[in-house]
């Protein structure tokens, strides 16, 4: 049994991630106008790491269902906060958490639910968390990093928080500011708030962020699920962007180069 639905999970993941970087080929060489061999070598260079970025995903999927594993914040320097994208809990953060305690930070995942909810209720969610935690740690400093649809749900819940003097930075990985052309496949009730140049992302992108939050975008020029790739752009008024090396939008959670440009951004008030 536990072999047939091993077999069931790694076609899936082959499934959706040969479909997903057919897309992506067709999309960006439609939207650039460059020959389509320069992107099918791109999606080459990503497909493995992909598949076992997709792969970890699922298998600790179950570890995430128990909050306490996640929730409570260790001790450190400063705490570093974290929202996971649409269909992914905390066990996503496994390997930042990691690296993040070997450099001494404390961590905290929030968590939210991407079945019968609406953008409101989990963005409300996502702020009672940060101000719980403001308030429980009212002397430490605190950096947020969102990944893909968790820097959307961060970016707006950190405007509604009543007192943000202790959040110094937020880092956001492969967020779809614009959205994403492949929000219908997402099948959920959240996933139309993500629709390509739609109302909500386009709201989103307009909230100002408090002047001393240092904010910072990070893409990879082979994102596989944020179509086309432009829409990852930021193009906000006080946000540094930084494209990568190319690497699938999962695989950005376990990639340690990209936590390397995550650290160095928070390092920058940890240092003072």
């Amino acid at each position: 049994m536990i072999t047939f639905l091993l077999t069931i999970v790694i076609t899936a993941i082959l499934l959706i991630t040969l479909l997903t970087y057919t897309l992506y080929c067709y999309e960006e060489a439609n939207q650039s106008g460059e020959p389509l061999p320069r992107f099918l070598a791109m999606a080459g260079k990503t497909l493995l790491r992909s598949i076992v970025s997709e792969a970890l995903i699922v298998l600790l999927h179950p570890i995430g269902l128990w909050p306490r594993l996640w929730n409570a914040p260790t001790s450190g320097k400063a705490l570093v906060v974290m929202v996971h994208g649409l269909f992914h809990n905390q066990s996503a953060w496994i390997m930042y958490r990691r690296w993040l305690h070997a450099h001494g930070f404390a961590t905290a995942c929030i968590a939210y639910s991407s079945w019968g909810t609406q953008w409101e209720d989990v963005v409300e969610g996502v702020r009672k968390d940060l101000q719980s935690l403001l308030d429980a740690h009212p002397n430490q400093d605190m950096h947020l990093i969102g990944h893909s649809m968790g820097g959307l749900l961060l970016k707006e819940a950190l405007t509604q928080v009543k007192d943000t003097r202790k959040i110094r930075s937020l880092v956001t990985l492969g967020t779809p500011f614009a959205g994403s052309k492949l929000w219908p496949f997402a099948l959920t009730s959240l996933g139309r708030y993500l629709k390509h140049e739609g109302e909500n992302v386009r709201r989103i992108k307009a909230l100002p962020i408090p002047a001393h939050v240092r904010c910072l975008a990070i893409r990879s020029p082979a994102d596989n699920m944020v179509l086309p790739n432009t829409a990852l752009r930021c193009e906000s008024s006080g946000w540094k962007e930084i494209q990568t090396l190319p690497v699938s939008h999962v695989a950005m959670l376990h990639a340690k180069s990209i936590f390397r440009e995550t650290l160095d951004w928070i390092q920058v008030d940890s240092m003072k």
